[in-house]
Formats: C-alpha cells, sequence, structure tokens
C-alpha cells in the first residue's frame, strides 16, 4: 500500500507503483461509468479536480493493461491509450497548478504539479494524487 511521503522519498522512489496507488480503486469499468456519467453534468460540477483525477486515473489503469499491445501511435514507441492517459494527466497537472495546490490537495504528497518530476512524469504524479485521495475515500 501506498505509504507517507516520506516512506516513498526514503526508498528512493519519487511515485507509488501503479498496483500501490490503485489499490483501492474500483474497477475500470465501475470508474469508465463514473466518468462518463460525470461528463454529462460537467458544466454543473462545482469542483472538476475529482472528475480529471479519476479520469486520468482511470486512462493510466487502461494504458498499463495495454502495454503489451503492438498498435501504436504513428512515429512513437507509445500506444494510443498512453497517449491518452498523458494527455489527460497533463490536464490534471495544470488544473492543480492552476489552483496552486499542494501535493495531494494539501501537503501529504512530495511532489507538487509544477515539481519536475511531475512534469516529467504525469501519470507519476497522478498516482500520487489518486493514492492520497482514494485513502480519504
Amino acid at each position: 500500500m501506498f505509504g507517507t511521503h516520506l516512506d516513498i522519498a526514503a526508498a528512493g522512489k519519487p511515485w507509488p507503483t501503479p498496483d500501490a496507488a490503485y489499490a483501492l480503486a474500483p474497477s475500470i469499468t465501475s470508474e469508465i461509468t463514473w466518468v462518463a456519467y460525470t461528463a454529462r453534468d460537467f458544466g454543473h460540477l462545482s469542483s472538476p479536480r475529482e472528475y480529471w483525477l479519476r479520469k486520468a486515473a482511470v486512462f493510466d489503469r487502461i494504458a498499463l493493461t495495454e502495454q503489451q499491445r503492438t498498435f501504436t501511435v504513428a512515429g512513437s514507441d507509445t500506444t494510443d491509450a498512453d497517449a491518452t492517459a498523458d494527455d489527460t494527466a497533463r490536464r490534471l497537472l495544470a488544473l492543480d497548478e492552476a489552483a496552486g495546490l499542494e501535493p495531494g490537495g494539501s501537503s501529504d504528497g512530495i511532489c507538487s504539479p509544477d515539481h519536475p518530476n511531475s512534469v516529467r512524469d504525469p501519470r507519476g504524479y497522478v498516482r500520487q494524487e489518486y493514492a492520497l485521495w482514494i485513502k480519504h475515500q
């Protein structure tokens, strides 16, 4: 399970592993359903962060399951699922940075949205934020 930011930093790893980050996550099908349902009312959301966080996390999970596929974006080593997960992760980063959020929406994480590790690996940032969010649900 995802430990404290000190546990992660002590291990020399900036992000929780996918298994640790998504250990408490609902099924991919359940999350896709939530994202689709919530997207219908997106204009009425008081805070879009949960939507973008859950969408980025489910796209990351889908991309992780698709890593063995041979279909790739033309001229790239990434799959379509990887590209979509990366784009959605960057959307969450931009939203959090614009809001001036600290990691985890507070100060529990180790990397803020504008941290070089976050910019370099936006999907790692999604895993950090999802692990922090889900443990409070």
